[in-house]
């Protein structure tokens, strides 16, 4: 399915605005600006970390949510006059696309399934370890925005500003809300490990 997308990604977009030194064709760039990124180098930068921030943020389909990412960027490739920007859009784009797969999962879990649940694999299994499960356990207790606000804070290790451009809050609202986040992350990991603090 990758290749597929990488094959896909190299076909030229039509005429209007382009990237600073990038040409007609996503996959090549101006000779003169041999700094300028294509889309194919963009997508080999950011796809995996779009897609752990789709995992992270409780994406079952966290490759998919981020290959969806990156159409929406090429549908947008001409729109765009920017390359520095495309991190951020990217990263708004993953987060409202596993908001929506989110509230879409938790429909779906509440309509009984007749179907006992797929079997996780072994590798899977062998990632999702006693420690991970159990933070990952006490994340899904806090708040949508508190969990948003740490995972970029603490996983992708994003600044306040581009945490608050990502979701579109204030600088202050992403202080504020960290703190809050950390303070209930306290008190649910006190409270799993027998009220120690």
């Amino acid at each position: 399915m990758v290749a597929a997308f990488f094959s896909w990604c190299t076909k030229p977009v039509g005429r209007g605005a382009r990237w600073r030194g990038v040409s007609a064709s996503v996959g090549e760039s101006v000779p003169g600006d041999l700094g300028a990124p294509t889309f194919h180098d963009l997508f080999r930068e950011y796809f995996g970390q779009m897609t752990r921030l789709a995992h992270l943020l409780g994406a079952d389909d966290a490759e998919n949510v981020a290959q969806e990412a990156f159409v929406k960027l090429h549908q947008r490739w001409d729109s765009l006059t920017d390359h520095t920007r495309v991190a951020g859009y990217l990263r708004t784009t993953v987060v409202n696309m596993s908001r929506s797969r989110t509230r879409h999962l938790r429909v779906v879990r509440r309509t009984p399934q007749d179907r006992p649940p797929d079997e996780l694999s072994a590798e899977v299994t062998a990632v999702a370890n006693w420690e991970h499960q159990q933070l990952r356990a006490v994340v899904a207790k806090l708040s949508r925005r508190q969990r948003e606000v740490l995972v970029l804070r603490y996983w992708l290790d994003l600044s306040t500003a581009a945490i608050a451009e990502t979701l579109g809050i204030s600088p202050g609202t992403v202080k504020a809300t960290t703190h809050h986040a950390m303070e209930n992350l306290r008190k649910h990991l006190g409270d799993d490990l027998g009220g120690e603090r």
